[in-house]
């Protein structure tokens, strides 16, 4: 509460020393300020999720914040301007009377105005967090790297455990330090760093993402009862969370259970992702497609583009492989890869049902549809490349259905 009020005090000061050289804002410029920081904050929300997703790490959405700050600081200065020369243009710089001459009340506005950030300091050293100035721009830590600036991260490490000693309701600072712990491969006292972060903080996906990884690698890669809940917790929010399926895979893996761990790497290669995180995910599915064999029913789909129409597929398009009732409805199984090189085949079994209740072992016949789609969305949209097969019986099926599927330009 100190720090408030010293705030708040500092902020009059700054309001009074202000007010009798400018003139009353209007309505539009003040929407105008409210709509660029609004934008600021919701872009700042949008990369926090990209970085949750797995689709942005944390060096890029540094830059990203600091551009959008400069952008900010433009915009600003823009506004700024703007009144600067209406208040010229206006035949000068409009000053409230208050029972004293104009210039006058301006020298008593000033003395006041220095009068009161002294008082505020006085106060906030006497009563209230000197020490916090200490922890001005402790944010780096997230962009440090344990190779190139493990001296920085120590002495982060003792100001931050300094901190939350002397702070320990402190949420943000348990938060860089769990990072710092991490980055210092101190995996159980990031793991509790983290856990204080969230107690403080409340529900956060980005704590928990940070604290279910910090338990993974301080138990050996191992997942117990508390790490699972975590992730489950992860999930609910962020379905298809690469990393946390990742290692929910790696678990089930390790444990045998093969089918659960290709049902997790198919749902973690549904995100866009870097190219060298794809293809190590994408080596562990079949890995783990390897190890699980054949399940029945079985259907695989073959897909390529003819060659007259190779140069027309378009970038970035997402494949969809579809098992589904004939004529539409409720997909028994389903495989989507965003940015896909074909050919590529890809099988469609009860490991990649839509639902594990009702898999595909549960239909009776079904039609197969492979979709490119321009805009990622799994309904079919104009200008999307498809591909349909005539009508399958599953129960005939005693092995593996292999399909082909040649895609070409709409029309």
């Amino acid at each position: 509460m100190i720090e408030l009020y010293a705030g708040l005090l500092v902020l009059l000061a700054l309001g009074l020393a202000l007010l009798p050289f400018i003139r009353p804002r209007t309505g539009a410029r003040q929407d105008r300020a409210r709509t660029i920081r609004a934008i600021y904050r919701g872009r700042l929300d949008e990369l926090d999720a990209e970085v949750v997703s797995g689709q942005l790490n944390i060096d890029t959405r540094a830059e990203l914040e600091q551009e959008l700050g400069a952008a900010l600081i433009d915009d600003f200065a823009a506004t700024s301007t703007e009144n600067a020369l209406d208040g010229i243009g206006s035949g000068g710089i409009e000053t409230p009377e208050f029972g004293l001459e104009p210039e006058k009340s301006r020298w008593a506005w000033l003395v006041v105005a220095g009068l009161l950030p002294l008082a505020s300091s006085a106060i906030y050293l006497s009563l209230g967090d000197p020490g916090a100035l200490d922890l001005k721009g402790a944010e780096v830590v997230l962009q440090l790297d344990t190779q190139n600036h493990g001296g920085i991260l120590s002495e982060w490490q003792d100001k931050l455990s300094l901190r939350v000693a002397a702070k320990p309701g402190d949420a943000q600072s348990w938060y860089l330090l769990g990072h710092v712990e991490l980055k210092l491969n101190n995996y159980q006292r990031a793991a509790e760093a983290f856990a204080e972060a969230r107690s403080f903080h409340g529900n956060d996906v980005s704590i928990d993402l940070y604290w279910f990884q910090a338990r993974y690698l301080a138990a050996s890669g191992q997942i117990d009862q508390g790490t699972s809940a975590i992730g489950q917790r992860i999930l609910k929010t962020v379905p298809n969370q690469p990393l946390v399926l990742e290692m929910f895979a790696i678990d089930a893996y390790r444990s045998g259970n093969f089918k659960e761990a290709v049902t997790f790497l198919n749902r973690a290669l549904t995100n866009s992702l870097a190219p060298g995180q794809r293809e190590a995910l994408s080596s562990e599915f079949a890995a783990a497609r390897a190890k699980l064999g054949d399940l029945k029913p079985s259907v695989d789909v073959e897909v390529h583009v003819e060659e007259e129409a190779e140069d027309q597929i378009p970038e970035g398009a997402t494949l969809f492989v579809i098992a589904r009732p004939l004529g539409g409805g409720m997909p028994f199984a389903v495989v989507r890869r965003p940015s896909v090189k074909l050919p590529l085949t890809v099988r469609l079994d009860d490991a990649v049902s839509m639902n594990p209740a009702v898999g595909l072992s549960q239909a009776g016949e079904i039609e197969v549809v492979v979709r490119l789609s321009r805009s990622g969305a799994a309904m079919a949209q104009p200008g999307d490349w498809e591909w349909r097969s005539d009508p399958i019986k599953l129960a005939e099926l005693d092995h593996p259905l292999r399909l082909v599927a040649p895609l070409n330009p709409p029309g």
